[in-house]
């Protein structure tokens, strides 16, 4: 299996690929899929991150009783590590190798001669960055594969709403369906309107600067009464 097969057995088939298992070498293979799982989360605390390392040593020596010691090398015994890694350096997602991966097998897939495989992949290498370079001082009607209209382009949509709020970049997708505001939603809309409306502006500034007039006149004569 490829490296990032493996990193998907650990993480999601690991705890129902052995539960048929007896639980004292069930229970340790169970906790280091979810040691993997919590570290390769898009949200880590450092609290949870300081449990997961001092967690882990324990997980290993479980699995040390179950495991004869010639299959323990090196790469067994690096997740102690990661935690740490993590909570220095941040999200395993923008650290893991798996984008680099895909892009050197891509450019493997132009080797033609397997025994110059680093120099061929250079040459693709230049090659790409030398078309998309030279794609720059193209005219606008010729396409390349920087300018190329996109697979799912439709176009986008031509109509143009009268208020600047609703002109956002986006399409619809899915299926169309009815929804019907209620008064909540409603005031909401309207509100939200009022706030982040251009055109709106000239008129909410001067009923907000005399609403505030005549709530200080009405604090001026309650107060002698309070």
């Amino acid at each position: 299996m490829k490296s990032h097969d493996c990193h998907i057995f650990i993480r999601c088939l690991l705890p129902t690929a052995f539960r048929e298992l007896p639980t004292n070498i069930w229970k340790p293979l169970t906790e280091l899929s979810q040691f993997f799982k919590d570290l390769c989360s898009t949200t880590l605390k450092v609290h949870d991150l300081e449990v997961m390392e001092q967690n882990i040593p324990i997980i290993l020596c479980m699995l040390e009783r179950i495991f004869p010691p010639r299959f323990f090398n090196v790469m067994e015994h690096l997740p102690i590590h990661l935690a740490y890694e993590a909570r220095v350096g941040g999200l395993v997602q923008y650290r893991w190798m798996y984008p680099f991966e895909r892009v050197i097998r891509a450019f493997k897939r132009t080797v033609k001669n397997r025994a110059k495989v680093e120099g061929l992949i250079c040459e693709a290498f230049l090659a790409k960055k030398t078309s998309s370079f030279v794609s720059f001082y193209f005219k606008p009607h010729i396409l390349s594969r920087r300018t190329c209209v996109g697979r799912n382009d439709d176009g986008g949509d031509t109509i143009k709403a009268s208020l600047s709020i609703f002109n956002r970049p986006g399409r619809k997708v899915g299926k169309a369906k009815d929804y019907w505001l209620d008064e909540r939603d409603k005031a909401a809309a309207h509100l939200h309107i009022l706030l982040n409306e251009s055109k709106v502006s000239p008129f909410y500034m001067p009923w907000l600067l005399g609403s505030r007039v005549k709530v200080s006149r009405v604090i001026e004569v309650l107060a002698p009464l309070m």
